[in-house]
């Protein structure tokens, strides 16, 4: 409460009036300070249930992360060279190993035009239409329209990329060769590999040859000093884009002389050419096609020249090719998903008569590691449950949420689901508590593991374990199949009914004499009934109408059964936790407005003190004056 302006002089009585008010109106606001310790006590107390909340909510977390067989089991994957393959594996995989072999990697189609001496002037050529490619069974259309003799090849390339056809099947690029004149050429690039996506087209308008092999013309070395002309010719027959590089062994003067050259090309190819005299302007084979004229001139010893030839397949489009256990398997891609169930396969490289083994088993230890996970969770909730409703006899101390009704709740829910017995297990199940795996409570409520019993029921019982601690499902049909549960789903064994038609697709189900719903190949449990959100599939027969007459299991393993209890206290509208922390806010709210009201009325009180007080002192002046002017007179 703010000091009022106004001071009261003690001037006349000799008493400090403002101490004094001072002091009664201490005494006046122990309400005031009463409700201002009251808050602050909520105030730790919403704290401590804000820390508690967000641990149930990582307990929720952690139960959830294990509630699903494919959540809580983990598979290893090994290769014995992984230069050549790697491999994942779900938890769906099965257990086992298993030779490869890579034959062949899946390559991308790239083509390429002839060069152009530039990439942002001299025009593609326009013979009217469309520009189609094929990519696939993918078509990539550039519109007339779009489309001119004057479209220079960044233009073109610009064109590919950005049609809206162009959904990432294919990428245009200017390769520059780096030669004296067209050095500038078109790629396009499948961005999918396998012989599924190659290249083609259904239409090409300009003038760039993506089919042809090409010769180029003739290009002459630094410090060339002949006379004679150089022509290049021929038909490229090989499939790899080179340069062959000739150097004059022997100069002389083509047409009188016999002249020697040497050449070798990208390859490491080598060999010589003869030219006699008679030979001046005839063509001359060199290799793979490629044909040379000289004319009449003089060629020096020394001088190099050289002569590129083209394909337009950079890349020519291959499917992998893998041995998996003696299978041969093609691919279009390098990576193999569900080849085994569960098993996805990375070809990395290709070695015939390499075979390589993939390891697959149940990582145990990393299923420990989520346990403890799990086990960290839930004791870190009961610690701080302990830990503020704790007495400490020797300080005589008690923590904040002593006493809370709503802690003792939640401590019993959660104490009470992790040592129950698991229900609606297999047939024959021995493990159905945690402590049947070695997972104890103290009296604290706190879980410990033993390892080495956790370590004998992973080895001997793995299924059992999964079971206890995830969600689990039988059917005596393998037509049927579990897609997923929510929180009101019940555990239990079921009866199912399903009848199919001519197409093998199911039109009708009930589950223990109840309608379900059919939605295509998904049957859905009755709202309001024990398998409210179980959706379960059918896989279609064949061979006609017929019905289905088999029961079902599902079993809800204890970390699910831990996921509900923790969203049913952490919910918005009914939690334990959320009652909690909205009576403690509904407290300060009542407070804050004790607080304002006793704050009005202690202004009032202050204000009618110093006025009392002021009016002391006006009459204990005022009469002495009276005594002073008495004093005088009667001398």
């Amino acid at each position: 409460m703010s000091q009022p302006a106004t001071s009261v002089s003690g001037l006349v009585s000799g008493i400090d009036w403002d101490t004094t008010i001072k002091q009664l109106m201490q005494i006046e606001r122990r309400r005031v300070d009463l409700y201002e310790t009251r808050k602050s006590e909520n105030e730790t107390k919403l704290s401590l249930w804000g820390q508690l909340q967000g641990k149930i909510s990582a307990l929720q977390g952690a139960a959830q992360n294990l509630d699903r067989r494919s959540e809580f089991v983990v598979k290893s994957a090994s290769s014995s060279d992984s230069s050549v393959v790697t491999v994942q594996a779900s938890s769906s995989a099965p257990r086992g190993s298993h030779s490869v072999e890579v034959l062949a990697l899946a390559k991308a189609h790239s083509i390429a035009a002839q060069g152009l001496d530039d990439k942002n002037s001299t025009g593609v050529g326009d013979s009217g239409g469309d520009f189609i490619i094929q990519v696939g069974d993918e078509t990539i259309t550039i519109a007339d329209a779009d489309l001119s003799s004057a479209t220079t090849l960044e233009q073109l390339r610009d064109l590919i990329n950005n049609s809206a056809d162009n959904e990432n099947f294919v990428t245009a690029s200017i390769l520059d060769d780096g030669s004296d004149s067209g050095q500038f050429r078109l790629v396009l690039s499948s961005n999918d590999p396998g012989l599924d996506h190659r290249i083609s087209f259904s239409s090409n308008p300009t003038n760039l040859n993506f089919s042809t092999n090409a010769v180029d013309n003739v290009e002459t070395g630094a410090g060339w000093s002949g006379t004679a002309d150089i022509t290049s010719g021929g038909t490229y027959s090989g499939t790899v884009n080179k340069t062959f590089v000739f150097t004059v062994a022997s100069g002389g003067t083509i047409g009188t002389d016999t002249v020697q050259i040497d050449w070798t090309d990208s390859a490491g190819n080598s060999g010589t050419l003869s030219i006699a005299p008679g030979d001046a302007g005839t063509p001359i084979a060199v290799a793979e096609g490629l044909e040379l004229t000289f004319d009449a001139g003089l060629l020096t010893a020394g001088d190099i020249f050289s002569n590129e030839v083209f394909t337009p397949t950079l890349t020519e489009a291959q499917d992998a090719n893998v041995r998996v256990d003696g299978i041969y398997v093609t691919h279009s891609g390098n990576t193999l998903e569900n080849f085994f169930e569960g098993v996805t396969l990375n070809l990395l490289s290709a070695e015939v008569g390499k075979e390589v083994t993939i390891t697959i088993d149940n990582d145990k230890e990393a299923m420990k590691s989520k346990i403890q996970v799990f086990v960290d969770a839930y004791n870190s909730v009961m610690q701080d449950i302990s830990t503020f409703s704790a007495y400490d006899e020797e300080n005589d101390a008690a923590a904040p949420l002593i006493g809370d009704g709503f802690l003792s709740s939640i401590r019993g829910d959660l104490s009470s689901v992790v040592a129950q017995q698991v229900g609606d297990l297999p047939s024959g199940q021995q493990l159905r508590h945690l402590a049947d795996l070695g997972i104890l409570s103290s009296s604290r409520n706190l879980l410990s593991i033993n390892q080495s019993e956790l370590d004998e029921a992973l080895n001997e019982r793995f299924e059992e374990v999964v079971n206890v601690f995830s969600q689990s499902f039988e059917s005596g049909d393998n037509k049927i199949g579990l897609v997923t549960t929510t929180e009101k789903s019940s555990g239990g064994t079921y009866s199912l009914v399903v009848d199919y038609g001519a197409d093998g697709r199911p039109v009708s189900a009930t589950i223990d004499g109840v309608a379900a719903t059919v939605d295509g190949l998904l049957i859905r449990g009755a709202e309001g009934t024990a398998l409210e959100g179980v959706v379960l599939s059918f896989t279609p027969t064949t061979g006609g109408a017929g019905t289905v007459d088999t029961t079902i299991r599902i079993g809800k393993g204890i970390t699910e059964m831990v996921a509900t209890t923790t969203s049913r206290l952490l919910d918005d509208d009914s939690g334990a936790v959320t009652y909690a922390i909205q009576n403690l806010e509904n407290q300060n709210e009542n407070l804050d407005r004790q607080i304002a009201s006793w704050e009005r009325r202690l202004e009032t009180i202050e204000e009618s003190l110093r006025r009392q007080y002021s009016t002391l002192e006006t009459l204990l002046s005022k009469m002495r004056n009276q005594s002073n002017y008495l004093a005088g007179v009667l001398g």
